[in-house]
């Protein structure tokens, strides 16, 4: 039979608690933060992961995420308490504030936006498009038979004349003539 894991032990000074319970009741806190600093205080009031997941309705698994990161962080946080005292308020909310995720991986090169805009500064004419004026899904359909592309929604077309990077690869140079 394994033994069972115990939770890790929140330990809380007097001036963390009074952030974490500045988080919890502040009304103009992020909900996530209020959660997050109110599994804290519970955890360090002594209850357990199970119980603190049925008071605030969540996962027992969320309970535990945050009870180990802010553990393990307790030791930096004393440390800025006593070297930086100024910034440990930064420094709780900065332990309790998600990880950076870099997202899906960029759809189109630079190239393909750089080559879609430059068509969607061109006439449609000069592409044996009878319509006025360009529109996203007609650029979708363009670039799809041009070969820029093997598929291209309407609406990818559309971030790329808005300017949005965010199905843009970061390491390529971007240039638009």
């Amino acid at each position: 039979m394994m033994p069972l894991m115990q939770s890790v032990a929140i330990h809380l000074s007097k001036r963390e608690q009074q952030i974490l319970e500045s988080l919890a009741r502040g009304t103009h806190t992020p909900l996530h933060l209020k959660q997050r600093a109110t599994i804290i205080l519970e955890a360090a009031a002594g209850r357990s992961n199970s119980e603190i997941a049925r008071l605030l309705d969540i996962e027992r698994n969320t309970v535990k995420k945050w009870r180990i990161r802010y553990g393990k962080a307790a030791a930096e946080i004393a440390t800025r308490e006593t070297d930086h005292p100024r910034e440990l308020r930064e420094m709780v909310e900065s332990v309790l504030q998600d990880d950076y995720r870099s997202g899906a991986p960029a759809t189109y090169t630079n190239e393909q936006i750089a080559q879609i805009l430059t068509m969607s500064l061109q006439a449609p004419a000069e592409h044996g498009v009878e319509d006025s004026h360009w529109t996203p899904a007609e650029l979708a359909r363009q670039a799809v038979a041009k070969g820029i592309s093997e598929t291209m929604s309407p609406a990818s077309v559309a971030r790329f004349l808005k300017g949005g990077r965010n199905q843009v690869a970061p390491d390529e140079g971007l240039v638009v003539p």
